[in-house]
């Protein structure tokens, strides 16, 4: 059973959602880009996961999510130097760029509810 889970003061995970237009000449090109950067990302302090994503109905509509422990990991990330060059062999495949920044404020998760109540169970 899937719960939501309130939002903890002082938590101030970010999810960053970079929305990009990929030809599909461009596409196979994208995702080795994607694929060669994605572990030397996953290093980078603050760094919690990311996903990349095509649109069912428009094949040259991409997203790129990602989360962060806080915005100021991703702030960090993004002012520094490996940011721009590892992102760069990205954007050289898109033809149009948005980038959106949204604080997390509620989660699920399957199974956290059982989880919880086994927990409160043995204390």
């Amino acid at each position: 059973m899937a719960s939501t889970a309130d939002h903890t003061p002082g938590c101030n995970r970010l999810r960053v959602i970079f929305r990009v237009r990929v030809p599909g000449a461009e596409q196979d090109r994208f995702l080795d880009a994607y694929r060669r950067i994605r572990y030397q990302v996953s290093q980078v302090e603050g760094y919690l996961g990311d996903q990349v994503c095509q649109s069912e109905g428009d094949p040259e509509d991409w997203v790129i999510t990602s989360e962060w422990a806080s915005a100021a990991h991703f702030h960090a990330w993004e002012r520094g130097a490996d940011h721009r060059r590892l992102a760069a062999p990205l954007v050289a495949c898109t033809t149009a760029r948005e980038s959106s920044r949204y604080h997390v404020r509620l989660s699920t998760a399957p199974g956290a509810e059982a989880d919880r109540q086994l927990l409160e169970a043995k204390s």
